[in-house]
């Protein structure tokens, strides 16, 4: 056991499997599309190849896919674009959730002018003692 808890043998089990997965000669989103592709109208299929791309991290991969769909079928132009605008709202989302917040500087001051004037008073109450003798 490790300190976190995990036996080492479930730990080296799961560094296998995802050096497996990582090595697979299978893209996980080429499998995802090929779904998408068999059955187009199924959302589902649409929404574990969008989850795919969003798990790896190559969100715009599903963007080029679906361009190109729109582009040259027209049968399944309207639905490509549909998917699109779903894509475009999912990648703003990850845009606002890694936008950084500028942090305020209201308590700073506040707490800087607190130390200001408990240091003054500390050094009047020194400079009483050291006159008062």
């Amino acid at each position: 056991m490790c300190a976190l808890g995990v036996n080492l043998n479930e730990k080296r089990q799961l560094c296998h499997l995802h050096a497996v997965l990582l090595c697979s000669p299978v893209d996980p989103i080429d499998e995802a599309w090929a779904r998408v592709e068999a059955d187009w109208g199924d959302e589902e299929a649409h929404r574990r190849f969008v989850g795919v791309c969003v798990a790896l991290q190559r969100l715009p991969e599903a963007g080029k896919r679906y361009r190109h769909v729109r582009e040259t079928d027209a049968s399944r132009s309207e639905d490509a674009a549909r998917q699109i605008d779903r894509l475009i709202v999912l990648a703003t989302q990850q845009l606002e959730d890694t936008k950084v917040v500028r942090g305020t500087t209201e308590h700073k001051r506040t707490l800087t002018w607190a130390a200001f004037f408990i240091m003054l008073m500390l050094m009047g109450a020194g400079a009483w003692l050291l006159l008062r003798v």
